[in-house]
């Protein structure tokens, strides 16, 4: 499954209510004070002599509190601590691209479950859970992982039912430049103890993308390009998504880009005139979309038989690698006279 998301990047490192009830805690401990006040009252009351706080009885009471609500307040900063340093070695994804991170960085052997579209995690045997939207949480819950790994097309109210079941879940949503794609591997990373790992693939990938930008730097500026990444509607790759970085290093100008929303029609399309087409494959769509815009002989594009196409396995999952390989084909088109 191809994931071209629409949400806001990362967020909910960590859910402190998961941990334990704060303030369940507090009234607890109210309760408690209350509770001793009152029976010192009773007390002393049935032996006709009533001692206030102030008294040596009160005074010796109250201590023995405060040594209570101490230990109390200890025992629990403890509990939070051992929470955030709690080692993950079970995890589940609920995306393929968060699974495609985890093999990335080398880590596929804290997988224990994915969804029916990890490819590579269902070829391991990992267990399947569901789809990226439809999760089945009693699978989850039964496979006891350290933590929950999604994206925000996964179903709101099954995300908080794991975190009401006590399960740690990590929200990640649709990074918006190749640099939030590294920084959301790189925060995988560190939830699996292998924030070394990420650091040693950023430098290889950012150099990747380097070399690659500098090959578009003879590149006509104003070279007007069109992604396509749907179909029935015409769907078009927007600003400010990662996926507008592939035109935007290349050196091209998208003419989508004053567009806030990603349906445009053929008419549009036309008008625009772009000299070259991107169409992602979209499991054989692609093909066909190919041969529609070829059938338009004033097309800049089709003229030039400039109209290409490019896996969408690499161009819309949003991980450092596939990035890298869907630039590089992008790149080959662009610099093909």
């Amino acid at each position: 499954m191809n994931e071209i998301w629409e949400t806001n990047f990362g967020n909910n490192l960590y859910d402190f209510n998961n941990v334990f009830p704060v303030k369940s805690i507090q009234m607890a401990y109210c309760c408690f004070l209350f509770s001793s006040r009152k029976k010192l009252t009773q007390t002393n009351s049935l032996h006709g002599n009533i001692h206030s706080f102030s008294g040596k009885t009160g005074k010796t009471l109250f201590a023995r509190e405060i040594r209570f609500f101490v230990a109390l307040s200890l025992f629990f900063t403890i509990s939070v601590i051992n929470g955030f340093s709690q080692k993950v070695e079970r995890v589940v994804s609920l995306a393929p691209s968060i699974t495609e991170n985890i093999y990335l960085l080398g880590a596929q052997d804290k997988l224990v479950g994915c969804t029916s579209y990890c490819k590579r995690a269902i070829a391991d045997d990992v267990t399947q859970v569901g789809s990226v939207i439809n999760i089945n949480v009693e699978k989850i819950l039964a496979l006891q992982p350290d933590v929950v790994l999604a994206v925000q097309l996964t179903k709101a109210q099954d995300i908080e039912t794991l975190k009401k079941l006590g399960i740690r879940v990590e929200l990640f949503s649709t990074p918006k430049s190749f640099d939030e794609i590294c920084g959301q591997t790189r925060e995988i990373g560190v939830l699996l103890g292998v924030e070394n790992i990420a650091e040693q693939m950023f430098e290889k990938f950012n150099n990747q993308v380097d070399s690659l930008k500098g090959v578009c730097e003879d590149i006509l500026p104003g070279l007007k390009m069109f992604f396509q990444i749907g179909a029935d509607p015409v769907f078009t790759v927007l600003p400010n998504t990662y996926m507008n970085d592939f035109i935007l290093f290349c050196g091209a100008e998208n003419i989508a880009d004053s567009m806030k929303h990603g349906t445009i029609t053929r008419e549009s399309v036309l008008v625009k005139n772009p000299d070259i087409i991107i169409v992602a494959t979209m499991g054989g769509f692609g093909e066909k979309e190919k041969k529609i815009w070829s059938s338009y002989k004033g097309l800049n594009a089709a003229k030039n038989n400039r109209i290409y196409l490019v896996d969408s396995e690499t161009s819309c999952s949003p991980t450092p690698n596939n990035f890298v390989k869907a630039l590089s084909d992008i790149v080959q088109f662009v610099t093909t006279q």
